[in-house]
């Protein structure tokens, strides 16, 4: 069970070195993956995936490797039908973080078949199908789970004041407004241009390529004044970065990327700024 909590990436080189003990153990920094195929009729191995070595490094050249795939339908054995709560989610896409959260697995997009959850059937308990996409360099194959819809009803919403599952990450504090909330629904494809940023910069905390220009667009397209730099982010790295939103957990699936500035508490604002973007 263990790797299959590896992300798709790592669990295909583990399964590769595992079936073809290279000399040298493949990983991200001498092998390149193409697609994968299913292999027929062959009792060593079910998947073929071409490789090829990256420029000065351990390998060169092209190579057909074989290996077996993880069959999602021996997931929990075979025989135990897990089951998770989350709040209700309009694609299983969307759901992926909590499913991977509660069962302790790594599914992506590029593992499993999106699911219109709208077109289930009505009911707190559903059945969802985990199903393998044929080009999935990891998985195989499909398997069940059960998924506890927790539904907000409109007449609690408007007489509770605090829901568990809607808690926003971004501290509260007196006199500072949370940069999450302000930032979290916006589109920012109008100043994707003043959004580059060096993830290398500023002692690898990232910087904006022109911040400058960067502050003068959020002002001007958005009204947020007196935005805090990197420099009023607390942390010592990793505070300013691009994604693909797909390979962060907080971020929106409505845009393709999200720059995500951490840890401010400065000029009146905290937590954790996200600013979604299509290119």
């Amino acid at each position: 069970m263990s790797i299959y909590s590896l992300s798709p990436d790592e669990m295909v080189r583990d399964l590769i070195n595992r079936a073809n003990n290279p000399i040298i153990a493949f990983d991200s920094s001498n092998l390149i993956f193409g697609k994968a195929s299913t292999v027929l009729n062959n009792p060593d191995a079910d998947t073929t995936v071409m490789a090829r070595g990256v420029y000065q490094e351990d390998y060169v050249g092209k190579v057909a490797l074989l290996y077996d795939r993880l069959d999602l339908g021996v997931l929990f054995r075979g025989n135990y039908r897990p089951e998770f709560a989350a709040l209700g989610q309009s694609t299983l896409y969307r759901l992926l973080p909590e499913i991977n959260a509660a069962l302790g697995i790594t599914l992506t997009e590029k593992d499993v078949v999106d699911v219109d959850l709208r077109l289930l059937e009505e009911g707190d308990q559903v059945t969802l199908e985990l199903v393998a996409k044929p080009g999935s360099l990891a998985y195989t194959g499909f398997t069940r789970v059960l998924f506890n819809r927790k539904q907000l009803l409109l007449t609690d919403m408007v007489t509770v004041r605090e829901f568990a599952d809607l808690k926003h990450p971004d501290p509260v504090l007196e006199g500072y407004a949370s940069v999450g909330l302000l930032t979290w629904g916006q589109d920012f494809t109008i100043m994707a241009e003043q959004l580059k940023i060096n993830r290398y910069g500023n002692n690898y905390k990232g910087s904006w390529l022109d911040e400058a220009a960067f502050l003068a667009k959020l002002n001007e397209f958005f009204g947020i004044e007196n935005f805090p730099g990197i420099d009023f982010s607390t942390g010592s790295k990793m505070t300013l970065r691009d994604y693909a939103t797909k390979d962060h957990p907080d971020a929106s699936r409505d845009f393709k990327r999200v720059v995500v500035q951490t840890l401010i508490r400065s000029n009146g604002f905290s937590g954790t700024a996200f600013f979604h973007y299509n290119n």
